[in-house]
This record gives structure tokens, sequence and C-alpha cells, in this order.
């Protein structure tokens, strides 16, 4: 069976390109839909029904966790990694471990503004891939490149989506998994390259200059708040950095209304307690309302051990962490996307096609511009708006 015999494959499609890297004649390649989004494309000149693309595709086989799950609270103890991070710091924790265990890590990093799976082996490496990227990564050939290191004796640490942590193990033969640990993030969805790329040519245009190093989840920002983002501006071969908070970006706003992810993103079939990872990583949010035993001002992370594998490494760096265990039922309370597909907006797909056809700008003015609201909220001062927050809850 091919992938193209999937029901209603380019809604399902979650863009994991495992079937481009999987394809022994390599006659599938991704192509880019009038929405933006990558997709897998045949070519049947070529193609002899071998199935190998249905083998790994994500969508139709999903391999989940059954057993006994735990959930934490925590952040790192070191100020650095969890103002690092984007909530409180884990992946670079359980990074570092694995890189003293001699482990290559594999996560999402900027080629410039074009986000790929890469592989990191020391620390140095490592910083390119620390905080979320609100961008569909490209994992086209990283599935060929962690086999190859597995094959060759090398252990890998790889974290991404969940379908694309589904994905790499559906690639892998079962016994090269035993080197392998993988980590999934609670996913909302994520949105293209390609309107992404826009994005930044509306700021490039704006600013006169080429623009470089955008960063999202900026802590250090005078909003005191852990949606800030900063990019740097390049004139006259000097940098300076821009710095705003999510309301002030456009592209920000339309990632924190929803209107801009993959279709299938909104029917995932990942979004559940059954996990298909070792370890899940999120946001933990509302951790004030329970008894916790640290300061939440800088983020904490909502972790999810789902293995025995799981749970031995979270123990082995436990002692680098301000953590403490909860019931599995509030992490289904704090965070809505790790047991539900994020709800689909009723202008999304208007808003997608705008994109396409009036261009982003344009299509920018009229969703995603910050509210006179926030432009007020943002000029009170951050303790006053701290006990906003706090009499809203």
């Amino acid at each position: 069976m091919r992938i193209d015999n999937i029901v209603d494959l380019p809604n399902k499609c979650t863009g994991c390109m495992a079937c481009v890297d999987n394809c022994p004649k390599e006659c599938i390649h991704p192509v880019v839909g009038e929405d933006g989004f990558v997709y897998s494309r045949i070519d049947n000149s070529a193609c002899v029904d071998c199935g190998k693309c249905y083998d790994v595709c994500p969508i139709e086989k999903r391999k989940k966790h059954s057993g006994e799950q735990y959930l934490y609270a925590a952040y790192s103890k070191d100020a650095k990694e969890r103002n690092g991070g984007s909530s409180g710091g884990i992946f670079e924790v359980l990074a570092r471990h694995f890189i003293n265990q001699g482990y290559c890590i594999c996560g999402a990093a900027f080629d410039g503004t074009e986000l790929k799976h890469c592989i990191a082996k020391n620390n140095d490496g490592l910083k390119t891939l620390l905080k979320s990227k609100y961008v569909q990564s490209d994992t086209k050939g990283i599935y060929k490149k962690i086999r190859e290191l597995l094959t060759s004796g090398e252990k890998v640490f790889f974290c991404g989506t969940p379908c694309q942590v589904s994905a790499l193990i559906n690639f892998l033969p079962e016994k090269l998994t035993e080197n392998l640990f993988t980590a999934d993030i609670i996913c909302h969805g994520v949105p293209s390259q390609k309107t992404f790329n826009m994005y930044i040519e509306t700021l490039e245009e704006k600013h006169k200059s080429r623009i470089s190093d955008f960063t999202f989840r900026v802590k250090d920002n005078k909003y005191k708040h852990a949606h800030g983002y900063s990019y740097n501006v390049e004139k006259k071969g000097k940098k300076c950095t821009v710095n705003g908070i999510y309301t002030k970006s456009s592209y920000y706003n339309a990632f924190k209304d929803y209107t801009i992810f993959r279709d299938s993103c909104y029917q995932c079939h990942y979004a559940t307690l059954n996990r298909v990872s070792d370890i899940t990583l999120g946001d933990f949010w509302g951790i004030e309302k329970y008894d916790f035993c640290g300061n939440t001002d800088k983020g904490v992370s909502m972790v999810i051990t789902n293995t025995d594998r799981g749970k031995e490494v979270y123990q082995l760096i436990e002692k680098m962490l301000i953590s403490k265990e909860f019931p599995l039922e509030y992490g289904v309370k704090s965070n809505y996307c790790l047991t539900n597909s994020t709800k689909k907006p009723v202008n999304r797909d208007k808003i997608i096609r705008g994109i396409s056809e009036e261009g982003y700008e344009n299509t920018a003015k009229k969703y995603f511009s910050e509210s006179i609201k926030y432009r007020i909220y943002w000029l009170i001062p951050p303790m006053a708006r701290n006990l906003i927050r706090k009499l809203r809850r």
C-alpha cells in the first residue's frame, strides 16, 4: 500500500517527510502546497509499489506506550539553563546529561530563518536547539542520518513533535531503538515555513535590512513575560537587536490564535495521554494553583515520563532540578493540548487562502494586528499585571 492510498491524505498528512527518506527509488519528493505547507508527491514513473512509504507513515502506524506514567512540575536549578529554555529548561538539562553519556542530540534549529532538524554532538552545538520555534521544521534527511548514527554504534537523543517521533520510530528497525531516547513536546500545531518566510520579508521591508536570529520565548524583556521575541537587524556590517512582546508581532499573534496551523494539527491523533516517546515536555500552565515548591516567575516545565527508561533518566537528572510530582490529571487540567487537538478557528481557511492570494502583509493587517486592549495592557507595570492575573484566576 502506498501513502496516496490513505483516504483524505492531504488533510491528514503531517509533513514528517519520513516517506521521502524511506523510498528506495528516491521517487518521493517534498512539494509546497497552495496552503504553504510541505507535502509528499510520488513520481509514478519510478515507483515500484513497495509500500515502504506507508510503512513509516505516522498517520496510520502509531506505536504508543501504555505503561504507568508520572507527572512532574520542574525547572532547572541553573538560572542560565532555565532562562535559556521556553519554560523550565528541562530539554537542556536532559541534553547535557545525554552529551555526557556520549549521545548525539537531535532537535530543531534555525539555519538563517529556515528551521531544520539537525545533530549536535557537544554543548556548543546544543545552543541552537534550545527554545521553542513556532514553525514546522524540515526533517527531510534526518531519519537517514539517525539510522546511520545508530547503525555505526552511536547513541541518539531525539526531540520533536509527537508525529515526528512516531515517524522516526516507524523508520528505524526495532533493534536500533535500544540506543535511541525520545522526547516529544506538547504541541499546539505547526505553521508553515513559507508563512514564516513571508513574515520575515515584511520585517526586512520595514527595516530595509536583512533579518537574522529570530528567537521566540525570550524571557529577558522589559515586559517581564515569557512570550517575548527578538531578532537581529543587520545594517552596514553591524547588528542591532530588536525586542518585543508577542502581541506586537503579527506572526506570533497568528500562532497564539491558532489560525495558521497545518490542517492535520486540528485533528491530531497524538493529542492523547498515550504518548509515543520516553518523555513528554511542555509548559505547566497554572502551576501557581498548586502546592509547588519553587519560584514560578521564570517558567515551569511539565514533564511526563511515559516509559520505564524515561522514569529512570528523569531520576538521574532530578538532582539538577527543582521538582515535584503531581497526579497525572493535574497535567490534563493545566495543558489542554496534552489530550486535545487544537480547535480549528472558523476563519482559519479564509486566512490561509488570504495569505496565498493577497499576500502575508495584507492578511496580517486584517487579522493579526495588536489590539488596543493589549497596547494599554503592556503600559501597566509588571507587578500590577501580575496582580491582575492573580485576580482573574
